[in-house]
């Protein structure tokens, strides 16, 4: 098969007149070999967008379910003139004068929230580069591990990931979940077949 090439957005067939339509251009840009996809990378590139689409509902799901719902009387702690402290809940009223400050647990919430919203923020990138099925479990292990990234291990953010995590496999057979209780690491794999998929999706697509 003859080499073909591509400049910006157009295909030709050979260097001639890919160098020819590029004399005609007003400014610099670059000649690239360009191969055709075949039947079995559409069906690939397809299967890995659909991959995609799930997990980043997932983890749009997540972010959401992680915005803080913190009681208003525990957003805040008061403290009086003697040292005494506690929650908002508490009867300040009579207590002098009290100062007011934010409280840990609104702390926390805040803090499992804002990570949730950066790793998902940084899920919002281009996934080419995943072009064989092996690599489809990466591209999931990945993103999840993206979502879970935290700066504590002990806190409420890594149970919350992990249970939803397991619970949006079990209700989806083309992903697989596994945990490694003595390294207390989750992994995901791309279970699924890549024709069934593809066959699965074009129906829909086209009914």
């Amino acid at each position: 098969m003859q080499q073909q090439y591509k400049v910006n957005n157009k295909v030709f067939n050979n260097i001639t007149e890919a160098s020819a339509y590029v004399t005609t251009l007003n400014k610099a840009v670059t000649i690239q070999p360009y191969t055709p996809p075949t039947k079995a990378s559409i069906k690939l590139t397809v299967v890995r967008n659909m991959l995609i689409r799930e997990m980043l509902n997932w983890a749009g799901s997540f972010t959401q379910s992680m915005s803080p719902s913190t009681d208003v009387d525990w957003m805040y702690s008061v403290e009086d003139d003697t040292g005494f402290s506690d929650a908002g809940d508490t009867w300040y009223e009579d207590l002098g004068n009290v100062s007011f400050g934010s409280n840990l647990e609104w702390e926390d919430a805040k803090e499992d929230y804002e990570s949730a919203v950066s790793n998902f923020d940084s899920l919002l990138c281009t996934y080419d580069n995943y072009t064989t099925v092996d690599s489809l479990s990466e591209m999931l292990n990945t993103m999840y591990h993206t979502m879970s990234d935290h700066s504590s291990e002990t806190d409420s953010y890594i149970g919350e990931i992990r249970h939803s995590i397991k619970q949006f496999c079990e209700g989806n057979s083309n992903i697989a979940h596994s945990y490694d209780h003595p390294r207390r690491r989750t992994t995901i794999s791309f279970a699924g077949n890549v024709d069934k998929m593809y066959k699965a999706y074009m129906l829909e697509r086209n009914s």
